[in-house]
């Protein structure tokens, strides 16, 4: 069983998907005469917050609650407005040779920003500004437990789940191929190569930490149109969940629902220029959690 956000004429709620069978937990808790944790159902944050306690309170309200099939649901970002998406550069050795990067000395982040996110099925947007548009399938750490200056040996007990991430990338704007000056002067663009409108999908659900207590070794794929572009292990990572969380967690706070993405294996449209075009449709499916489907839209 899985977690995820749907759309309901209610707004947004938590969810349970099994197979094919989706659960609206806040109905499903008042059908239960369980109406003080609806509320908890209502924000992602809020459920995580909750503790082990609520995610188990969930099986029992999976099980006896009304379910609606999955193609009948729109689910939503796992991910609330307000929580932090943190990705990491470089952390499969083959990506970095194939974008001609060296992989970072210790662990190195930047951002998504707010309104790159993306629900499963949903467009991911092309941009006038951008030819080089590009996939990076990603395994996501969903944060369960607020925390800061987090020790590796602790770091799995602030794991909530794992969930999928396609860091799209914009590449030329990346890489400053405009102003190739700017690079010597200030690194790679990371904030518009990365972070325009409709460049984050999520989803399609968060796989709980109790289902998957450590990911790896994962199957991580790619496919565009059907052709299998990435094919890797989570196994490959250089820096593994633990290091990440004690890395990213000196002196900023992770909060319940925050993102960190752990970086992309080897088989971008950076190695060989196949970057995607109007139509194409992105796969990105990791063992246990599923399969993140979306289409690219024209650029606007």
């Amino acid at each position: 069983m899985k977690i995820g956000r749907m759309a309901t004429v209610a707004g947004p709620h938590v969810c349970a998907i099994e197979e094919d069978r989706v659960v609206d937990l806040a109905l499903a808790a008042y059908a239960a005469g369980q109406d003080w944790m609806a509320p908890l159902f209502r924000d992602l944050r809020l459920f995580l917050a909750a503790g082990e306690a609520a995610r188990e309170a969930v099986w029992q309200l999976a099980r006896t609650g009304p379910g609606a099939p999955l193609e009948e649901v729109r689910l939503l970002p796992p991910i609330e407005a307000g929580s932090k998406i943190l990705a990491h550069v470089v952390n499969y050795a083959d990506h970095g040779a194939e974008g001609r990067l060296t992989p970072p000395e210790q662990p190195f982040f930047f951002t998504k920003l707010p309104g790159t996110t993306v629900a499963p099925g949903e467009p991911i947007c092309g941009h006038q500004a951008s030819r080089k548009v590009d996939y990076e399938a990603e395994l996501a750490i969903v944060i369960g437990r607020q925390g800061r200056d987090i020790a590796e040996q602790d770091a799995y007990a602030y794991v909530a789940g794992y969930t999928i991430c396609n860091d799209v990338s914009y590449r030329e704007l990346q890489a400053n191929e405009a102003a190739p000056s700017l690079t010597g002067r200030y690194g790679q663009n990371w904030i518009q190569g990365k972070s325009l409108d409709r460049s984050c999908p999520l989803g399609p659900a968060v796989a709980l930490a109790s289902d998957i207590p450590r990911p790896y070794p994962l199957r991580i794929s790619c496919r565009v149109n059907g052709e299998l572009r990435q094919d890797a292990s989570t196994e490959q990572m250089i820096y593994k969940v633990p290091a990440l969380i004690a890395h990213i967690s000196r002196a900023m706070t992770l909060q319940p629902g925050d993102i960190i993405a752990t970086g992309t294996p080897s088989g971008c449209g950076v190695a060989d220029g196949r970057y995607l075009r109007p139509g194409d449709v992105v796969e990105c499916e990791i063992e246990r959690i599923g399969t993140l489907r979306n289409t690219v839209m024209a650029a606007i």
